[in-house]
């Protein structure tokens, strides 16, 4: 960013005042050249060099924390940051962003702690779930206080996702447009994958459609942990909007019945 003096008088001076960004650069010496324009016919363009060195204030062992586990489990994470000044810089307190996406959720369902390792030089940031985790994806910002007044804050990222034991994937069928030509009748496919995510112990019991337009046929493509499912979609020959159902049985605890919603249009054309 520039700030100048756009008008100089004869004889007189005027000055370039030049801000450079230095958490958008990489950490060393840096070299910027900026150009200036003029109405001198002798000198209409002249172009200043700035050079400097950017200094890294801290050093995380992982640049964010990110939890993940399965749905039930009390997961926790930590990053250590390391000052690398001369001086000694302090962590001097936290706060979740208010910006995060997730603000409600971190300050009610995610602890954190800073224990010093080292005063003024090195910092452990510790985050656990207070309850067991649930289905979904979390993120925000963690706000890290520090005692350098040129730095008075450091955000670090914070990630969480959760993942169900059984998945169905894609859990909804966009069947989008199915074109039926008038008087005819006409199969649509679609394939859907069930996923025990850990465990071997997966069984499909039962496959059960809600409309009599739909066929399901299941195969078992890894013993007890992923099967496919090709489900034949004959829909009737009326414009408008199709909507059903699939469900599936299985034997595993907790997830005893899935089920993947399907949804599209028809069009009849002549």
């Amino acid at each position: 960013m520039a700030d100048f003096d756009k008008v100089i008088l004869p004889g007189k001076e005027g000055t370039i005042g030049i801000t450079i960004t230095g958490f958008k650069i990489h950490p060393g010496r840096f070299t910027k050249s900026f150009t200036v324009t003029t109405n001198d016919p002798d000198q209409q363009k002249v172009i200043l060099t700035v050079t400097g060195i950017v200094k890294k204030v801290f050093d995380f062992s992982l640049q964010s924390i990110s939890l993940s586990g399965f749905i039930g489990e009390m997961l926790k994470g930590e990053t250590i940051i390391s000052n690398k000044l001369a001086e000694p810089v302090n962590i001097t307190g936290w706060e979740w962003s208010d910006k995060s996406r997730n603000y409600d959720f971190l300050c009610d369902n995610v602890g954190v702690k800073v224990e010093t390792i080292e005063a003024g030089r090195q910092y452990r940031v510790k985050t656990w779930t207070k309850e067991p985790a649930v289905a979904g994806a979390v993120s925000g910002e963690l706000v890290l206080k520090t005692s350098f007044k040129d730095m008075p804050e450091k955000s670090l990222s914070f990630n969480m996702v959760i993942t169900p034991d059984v998945q169905v994937h894609p859990s909804s069928i966009i069947m989008r447009e199915m074109v039926i030509k008038e008087g005819t009748s006409q199969n649509f496919e679609k394939s859907i994958s069930i996923i025990a995510a850990r465990g071997d112990t997966l069984k499909i019991l039962k496959v059960i459609p809600d409309r009599a337009d739909i066929t399901a046929n299941i195969r078992e493509v890894k013993a007890g942990q992923a099967f496919s499912c090709k489900i034949s979609i004959r829909p009737p020959s009326e414009t408008g909007k199709y909507v059903g159902n699939i469900t599936f049985i299985t034997n595993y605890k907790g997830y005893e019945k899935l089920t993947a919603e399907i949804r599209g249009t028809i069009r009849v054309t002549k």
